[in-house]
């Protein structure tokens, strides 16, 4: 009988096709939604309490589902980087940049006394694999080196927690589990206004942003006259990981899933163990790979087989 267990996938070896194509200025761009809770004096494990999901074909599976919306389901990202802001050219290998990820889907709740069963992730290791605990349902794995089009890009805070969106909605199909709405749970602005605003704009620009600069010029009795607006351009972060999560995105939206991001800037949202639990996930997974050198090295996808 086939256990749970929890695969991971180089692009060459992925069971979907790697797209080469890129999101230029001719794209159409469909960005994701934003998720405004029902209830907002509500937190996260609340609105979206576990419960036990079932359907003839398929075993029962542990969701946490939207109470006023049987169709919606919620999953839980972070990422961390040990070293923000520094590069892989540093000298000092201490010194350089080390990301990890993580995301939760199902588990406990905060007032369960019950553990949800945990499950092995394999990562590979010189000496073959270790295993990783899936605890509570929450998935964890370090940031590789190189992103989805093969290029070695540093590790920051941003580019984890945004790879940590993508990984979350590669992990299962989650539109023929029979969800309308899968929404992603973060504290981080960037995420949510970047895929639900920002990318429309950055394609048009052909992802190259313009950053105003004063410009001053001198008048007869005026040391400086005023200010005109100059330019300079320069191009977005992580592109390669932006066009990545747009085309789960419109996969998912074929599978009449749409994708909503849930900000979290109330004092409750903030609060929100799984917010808490996910944080201590990613912090984790950063420091595999910068004190075990566990960094993998090509983009990885990973895949639950009846989670």
């Amino acid at each position: 009988m086939e256990q749970p267990r929890v695969l991971s996938f180089t692009p060459s070896q992925a069971p979907r096709i790697t797209r080469q194509k890129r999101l230029t200025r001719s794209a159409t761009v469909h960005p994701a939604g934003i998720f405004i809770p029902e209830d907002p004096s509500l937190s996260p494990e609340a609105h979206f309490p576990l419960q036990t999901v079932s359907a003839p074909d398929r075993p029962a599976l542990p969701r946490f589902v939207n109470r006023f919306n049987s169709r919606e389901m919620l999953l839980v990202i972070d990422g961390s980087c040990i070293n923000n802001g520094r590069s892989f050219a540093e000298n000092n290998p201490g010194l350089r940049p080390s990301g990890g990820i993580a995301f939760k889907f199902k588990g406990g709740s905060a007032n369960s006394t019950t553990e949800a069963p945990t499950f092995p992730l394999l990562v590979p290791t010189e000496e073959g694999h270790e295993k990783i605990k899936d605890t509570l349902g929450t998935v964890k794995h370090p940031l590789e080196y190189q992103g989805p089009q093969g290029h070695i890009v540093d590790h920051t805070s941003n580019r984890a927690k945004l790879r940590a969106v993508i990984a979350a909605l590669q992990f299962r199909s989650w539109g023929q589990e029979g969800w309308r709405r899968v929404v992603i749970l973060t504290d981080l602005e960037y995420i949510v206004r970047g895929a639900t605003e920002w990318l429309p704009r950055w394609v048009r620009q052909g992802w190259r942003k313009t950053r105003l600069q004063p410009w001053h010029r001198r008048r007869r009795g005026e040391k400086f006259g005023p200010k005109k607006p100059g330019a300079s351009r320069y191009a977005i972060a992580n592109r390669d990981l932006w066009e990545e999560l747009q085309f789960r995105i419109e996969e998912l939206r074929r599978e009449n899933c749409e994708v909503s991001f849930w900000l979290a800037c109330t004092d409750v949202e903030r609060e929100s163990q799984f917010i808490a639990q996910t944080k201590a996930a990613a912090r984790e997974a950063a420091g595999l790979g910068h004190f075990w050198d566990m960094q993998p090295e090509r983009f990885t996808q990973l895949c639950g087989i009846m989670l």
